[in-house]
């Protein structure tokens, strides 16, 4: 078994995100940073479209032209990626675990088998920043052993961007206050790990 405290820092890091990228890969719900954002864009420009519209939407044919609206956006400002049909499921799969996609009455689209084929009317507010916590809080809960010491992986993990121009001080700080508005449902033990309290959501 590899010991990661034998391993360079730099490579630790590195190894460290991968488990952390494996871990959410297992579940269908990573997604590389920005791709996860054009498909944001494309779900806001999707859903505000239809507020006027009288034709129902069903998450499984959102799940669609967000893929599709997601790829065009993509061509338009010159950014090469091909797996839009995975990464829009993956995202979906995040937003409906973290509870961000709305029916009726603003009710929460539970994550199971009915989800696909509820209609959404709506997100809740924030839905970008409790999308990212839920894949932050998941780590947390299925590594188990996650600490203050991993800061620099999860930032690797959940928000790399392949940009020099943008410093991983900020994506460490991104991880921060996505801890902190999770305060009351992650803990820390005096060890430095990080601990889920509560149970998990059950599709999942």
């Amino acid at each position: 078994m590899l010991n990661l405290t034998q391993v360079a820092p730099g490579a630790q890091n590195s190894t460290r995100s991968l488990q952390m990228i494996n871990c959410l890969r297992d579940r269908f719900l990573y997604s590389e940073k920005r791709p996860r954002d054009i498909v944001f864009r494309a779900l806001d420009d999707i859903l505000l479209g239809r507020r006027t519209g009288s034709r129902h939407l069903i998450v499984s044919r959102l799940i669609r032209e967000a893929a599709t609206n997601a790829r065009c956006e993509a061509q338009r400002i010159g950014f090469e990626f091909s797996n839009w049909d995975t990464v829009t499921r993956a995202v979906i799969n995040a937003m409906l675990a973290a509870g961000v996609l709305l029916t009726d009455n603003d009710a929460r689209i539970p994550a199971g088998v009915a989800a696909l084929g509820t209609t959404i009317v709506g997100l809740k507010d924030d839905y970008r920043d409790l999308t990212e916590a839920y894949l932050l809080e998941f780590l947390i809960r299925n590594l188990g052993d996650v600490s203050t010491r991993d800061h620099r992986a999860l930032a690797h993990a959940l928000f790399r961007q392949f940009d020099r121009s943008i410093p991983m001080e900020d994506l460490e700080d991104r991880v921060a206050i996505l801890l902190a508005t999770l305060d009351g449902r992650v803990t820390l033990r005096e060890n430095g790990t990080y601990s889920v309290v509560g149970n998990p959501v059950p599709f999942l």
